[in-house]
């Protein structure tokens, strides 16, 4: 992208990012080995137009609503992106490949010491 006096180029790395940080706070993840698990599976391509096309699988909690965690990542991301680039996201593509266990397991722990 030409701006005034030269060019500015985004990698894909930075896109990747951004994208990862907007997945974090959407899915409220803060385990170090799960964010390395989404990191890995988020994917930047571009358009011939050089858009950004974006793609990741996640791992959703048992009980939440799929659709609901999905739209809501992909506004997030999407919005993140152009707003810090300055470039047109075409699509988000999130692909929901695991279901965990929610709080309930970390409950039972928590009542059994007790």
């Amino acid at each position: 992208m030409e701006k005034g006096f030269g060019t500015i180029d985004i990698s894909d790395n930075a896109i990747r990012e951004i994208a990862f940080r907007s997945a974090c706070s959407v899915l409220e993840i803060n385990d170090e080995k799960k964010q390395k698990k989404l990191k890995k599976s988020i994917d930047v391509d571009r358009t011939p137009e050089d858009n950004i096309i974006v793609s990741m699988k996640i791992t959703v909690p048992f009980g939440k609503p799929f659709i609901e965690i999905g739209r809501k990542l992909m506004e997030q991301v999407k919005l993140d992106i152009e707003r810090m680039t300055d470039q047109q996201v075409v699509s988000v593509n999130v692909t929901i490949e695991d279901v965990e266990e929610s709080g309930v397991t970390e409950q039972g722990e928590e009542e059994t010491k007790e």
